[in-house]
């Protein structure tokens, strides 16, 4: 068979959005540390380690939260992660 040029970038395409979608999920299992299947404050504190002190890790915490946390539940999933990493990403 024969592959048109237009099949042939619609399917490298399609690959590369797979691919991204597996590396974006990869990410946000790295940061959910407790396998919850959500980012909570408790993860992202531990994964700004030293950056979080006792003085301004509720802050840190609390402005990521807010950029993130769409639905306001107080953690983050990955269909919030998903939209937040495709805004900074475009």
């Amino acid at each position: 068979g024969v592959i048109n040029y237009t099949e042939f970038i619609a399917a490298t395409l399609e690959t590369r959005g797979a691919l991204e979608d597996e590396r974006i999920r990869e990410a946000f299992d790295r940061l959910d540390t407790d396998n919850t299947g959500f980012i909570s404050k408790s993860n992202l504190c531990g994964i700004l380690g030293e950056q979080c002190t006792a003085e301004n890790c509720d802050v840190l915490v609390n402005d990521l939260m807010g950029e993130v946390d769409a639905d306001g539940d107080g953690k983050i999933s990955y269909d919030e992660f998903l939209v937040l990493f495709r805004q900074k990403h475009r």
